[in-house]
């Protein structure tokens, strides 16, 4: 029964077995996983969020808790900041709500922990230059809280170059949706001038440099929201949350723990980008 069953697990996985490097707690827990449609579905075509699955067998639950509580929060800080004018600047509300979205996808995404099972030997060639910079640094953590692995074990330097790295993907993330939500925000601005008149009369807004915006955005997720993010992932989530299970079995408690954090980080995040937006008049 066991050997049909090896027969339809992921490559990586296999290879995990035939390395001595899964667990049964491991293999388990995919088997687990493997009982819901959509989670199988994932687990089996997509290595991403096997790798995280694995590690964390609640993440889809926390990317979900994280994308109601950003859409949620953003309106709420979008109202508050603009009072009067939410209406008029509907256009700005919408693509910030979308690229929020986008953006915290990522942000739970890059410092989740994972389980990958693939050698450097099996990774794609076009990441080679890459690869190479992380072999003068060691194998980097998910997110500089995360726990030592099985193979793995990370000192200081390997858990700043984490902090450093996660800061440069989430930056590049920040910069390519803040370009394209300015361009929409633009387009939805000259749809809505052409079909209301009145308003190029009425309306006073100077409109946003996209360029600038984008490098205070990626700057902003590159430095405030990835270390949110990182103490989340790795302390809240990950350190904090196996104690609690472990030594209480509160999982109620540890859902509960998630959901108020996630929606405090939010808040506060979605605050300190309109403050500094208006503030450095990229807003208006």
């Amino acid at each position: 029964m066991q050997l049909v069953r090896d027969e339809a697990l992921p490559q990586d996985l296999q290879k995990g077995l035939d390395l001595g490097i899964v667990s049964p707690e491991i293999l388990q827990n995919f088997f687990d996983l493997e009982q819901y449609p959509l989670v199988s579905e994932l687990i089996h075509r997509f290595q991403g969020f096997r790798e995280r699955l694995l590690a964390d067998p609640k993440f889809l639950h926390r990317l979900a808790i994280e994308e109601a509580i950003s859409i949620t929060t953003t309106l709420l800080a979008q109202y508050e900041r603009r009072k009067g004018c939410f209406l008029e600047e509907i256009d700005y509300v919408l693509t910030d709500t979308i690229r929020g979205s986008v953006v915290d996808f990522f942000t739970v995404w890059l410092p989740a922990p994972t389980l990958s099972f693939l050698t450097y030997a099996d990774e794609s060639s076009s990441f080679e230059d890459f690869e190479i910079l992380k072999d003068l640094l060691g194998s980097i953590p998910d997110n500089a809280f995360q726990k030592n692995v099985v193979g793995k074990d990370w000192n200081f330097s390997h858990r700043f170059a984490s902090v450093f790295f996660g800061g440069l993907k989430l930056a590049g993330v920040g910069f390519i949706s803040s370009i394209g939500a300015g361009v929409a925000s633009d387009v939805l601005y000259f749809i809505r001038k052409n079909l209301r008149p009145a308003l190029s009369v009425n309306s006073k807004r100077k409109r946003s440099p996209i360029l600038k915006s984008a490098i205070i955005y990626g700057s902003f997720l590159g430095t405030s929201a990835n270390l949110r993010y990182q103490i989340i992932a790795g302390i809240v989530e990950h350190r904090l949350s196996d104690y609690l299970i472990s030594y209480n079995n509160g999982p109620l408690l540890v859902n509960a723990m998630s959901f108020i954090v996630r929606t405090i980080n939010s808040y506060w995040g979605t605050q300190q980008w309109v403050d500094l937006a208006i503030y450095r008049t990229t807003d208006k």
